[in-house]
């Protein structure tokens, strides 16, 4: 894991709607690290109680929520299914130690922990432990399965505990990244358009990132949608291009798997869906740079059209454009 990655997340901003707790009850932040998921855990303070300190942080992102959790004392953690999450868990400060079905795998600055909780999952943290951990709806999770595979799966799915993050898990590390970074920067309600696309990201990444029961299923090769199904997708890109549309969103308009959709735009018109998706966007927000009364900002207008990097979108908008968006504003 790369040190600028985990000293990132070792950070303590989550944005302005973030939920903080700072306590030496272990019941208090027990209950409401309970209240934040949505499920209950048992936690014991292995050492002096007097000495225990936590500091917990909670932001919600649609499917998607972020805990950062700090306890000064060593812990022990156990949840009991049914649990609604799906965890991917980085331990930026000290290890954690995750035991489930007999097997083990600790959590540190070099190995991420990916947790699907089908039987209970122990955990074991070391004094001054700071996790990171990013919990995705079992239920998002299942519904981009079905819209990569062809077929409806056949099990619950079920994760190999590491991550790889310097190997294939190295996208599971960008998109969190880009989650991180989104959250820090927004100072209220994120846009829709920025949130869906953050969300879709996260999914997508740990389904095609790690290990797990459906990875082969994914991969098998899959035949391109028909030429009026994409279409039907083009049409949808043209009038709602400042909405909130995934991948997802696509392959569910047209009827088929995210993997036809992208063959059949990488044969008809040499893309992926989210590149095409992209430069509509950068026309779209071009037009209304043209059209932009006094007091109307370069910043705002690519946050409406969802851009949330002022410097991604400027760099983009000059590649696709030949001149800054700021010029284009003045003109």
């Amino acid at each position: 894991m790369s040190l600028a990655f985990t000293e990132d997340l070792a950070r303590p901003e989550l944005g302005a709607a973030t939920v903080d707790i700072r306590t030496s009850r272990p019941a208090l932040a027990r209950s409401r690290t309970i209240e934040f998921l949505g499920c209950g855990h048992a936690m014991t303070v292995d050492d002096d109680v007097e000495d225990f300190d936590a500091a917990v942080s909670w932001r919600r992102l649609g499917g998607v929520g972020v805990l950062r959790s700090r306890y000064r004392s060593p812990v022990t953690v156990t949840c009991t299914p049914p649990i609604p999450w799906v965890t991917i868990s980085f331990v930026p400060r000290g290890a954690v130690s995750f035991a489930a079905s007999g097997h083990s795998v600790v959590g540190d600055r070099t190995r991420g922990v990916v947790l699907d909780y089908a039987d209970r999952v122990d955990m074991r943290w070391g004094p001054g432990t700071e996790q990171f951990m990013v919990a995705i709806e079992r239920e998002r999770l299942e519904r981009g399965l079905r819209a990569l595979v062809e077929d409806v799966p056949d099990a619950p799915l079920a994760f190999e505990p590491g991550l790889d993050v310097d190997g294939t898990g190295a996208a599971v590390v960008g998109a969190v990244a880009s989650l991180r970074a989104l959250l820090a920067h927004s100072p209220g309600q994120v846009p829709a358009v920025l949130s869906g696309e953050v969300e879709h990201a996260v999914v997508t990444a740990l389904l095609l990132g790690t290990r797990h029961n459906h990875r082969d299923r994914i991969f098998r090769r899959s035949p391109p949608a028909p030429r009026r199904v994409l279409r039907r997708v083009l049409d949808l890109v043209e009038s709602a291009h400042d909405s909130t549309l995934t991948v997802a969103d696509l392959a569910a308009c047209a009827g088929t798997s995210e993997r036809a959709l992208y063959a059949a735009f990488r044969r008809e018109l040499g893309t992926t869906p989210m590149a095409y998706l992209r430069d509509r966007r950068l026309e779209a927000a071009r037009e209304e740079l043209r059209a932009a009364e006094p007091g109307d900002g370069v910043a705002a207008i690519a946050m409406r059209h969802g851009f949330s990097h002022l410097g991604r979108f400027a760099a983009a908008y000059r590649r696709r454009f030949g001149e800054a968006p700021s010029s284009t504003l003045r003109r």
